[in-house]
């Protein structure tokens, strides 16, 4: 905004125009705050400058506005789809190797992406048709693009410092998704598991992740991870939540005098919010927790 005002009004004097070049820092910008927020044990090196280079090296040739900004889209679209991809394989992580998975989504930060491109192509619309546009359209137009990428930005730092919960294993994920067992031998080690998980009530313990299973069983993250997957036929959060669901209809059932409210039975169980609890219960039996409490008391009371 402040080159944008200089070069506008002259006020710095600038023999060079800078405001191109932040078409192509925007993209690679974007891509590692994505990158260093779903990577949490990710560090800040040298060669993450290199993304800027492109900016750099277009410096002089900035007067050649229109071929700047054309890479600065295109470098927008490249960086938009990597990161896509990266919340995309995050998501996937996160259930495979988390029970929380619900409480770490991302999607506001999917959401913007979205809102970016969006921004992005009215943008290129606005580029396109500067010969045809009346000049106070062309700046108001433009004015409103720079004042909503500017609220996007606020947001996106407003939203990541309230976001709940992250998932900080997807390295280890990277590592083990290209392993694999065999069929036989993963139904049997799921059986194990499944009768394990239950017996000693481990699927009740909060935030339950993949790791503290294979820590449990000492087994090797990517057989406990294949062998839910094999024999469950669900990833590993639906798989930890429908335990978790199978235990609060059991104590909704048992629970007659109703001395224990909803929620209460579903921290017992091992959920860790109202909103992961009410989906998952809702996604198992078609009811949300108070109908099939409803239900239950209605059935007894008919018996």
């Amino acid at each position: 905004m402040v080159f944008n005002f200089s070069e506008e009004t002259g006020f710095l004097k600038q023999t060079i125009l800078i405001t191109p070049i932040f078409t192509l820092i925007t993209g690679p910008a974007f891509y590692l705050f994505v990158k260093h927020l779903v990577y949490s044990d990710a560090q800040w090196r040298t060669r993450d400058l290199y993304h800027f280079l492109p900016a750099i090296l277009s410096i002089p040739f900035t007067a050649y506005t229109q071929h700047v900004i054309a890479a600065g889209s295109l470098s927008l679209v490249i960086y938009g789809v990597v990161s896509y991809r990266l919340l995309n394989k995050y998501s996937r992580a996160s259930k495979q190797m988390s029970s929380a998975a619900l409480d770490m989504r991302l999607n506001w930060l999917r959401a913007i992406i979205w809102i970016f491109a969006v921004l992005g192509l009215l943008d290129t619309i606005r580029l396109n048709l500067q010969p045809e546009l009346d000049y106070l359209l062309l700046n108001s137009w433009y004015l409103g693009h720079q004042l909503c990428v500017l609220i996007l930005y606020a947001c996106l730092i407003w939203f990541a410092l309230r976001q709940p919960l992250l998932f900080d294993g997807l390295a280890s994920f990277d590592e083990s998704s290209t392993m694999q067992k065999e069929r036989g031998l993963s139904d049997l080690l799921f059986a194990q598991i499944n009768h394990e998980l239950v017996a000693s009530e481990l699927f009740k313990q909060q935030r339950l992740s993949l790791i503290d299973v294979a820590n449990h069983f000492e087994i090797g993250v990517k057989d406990i991870s294949g062998a839910v997957n094999t024999g469950s036929g669900l990833n590993f959060c639906e798989y930890v939540n429908s335990l978790r669901v199978a235990d609060v209809k059991q104590k909704i059932d048992e629970n007659t005098d109703r001395k224990l409210t909803l929620l209460e039975l579903a921290f017992e169980s091992g959920f860790n919010s109202k909103s992961s609890f009410n989906s998952c219960f809702k996604n198992s039996t078609g009811l949300t927790p108070s109908q099939y409490q409803r239900q239950r008391l209605h059935k007894q009371s008919s018996a």
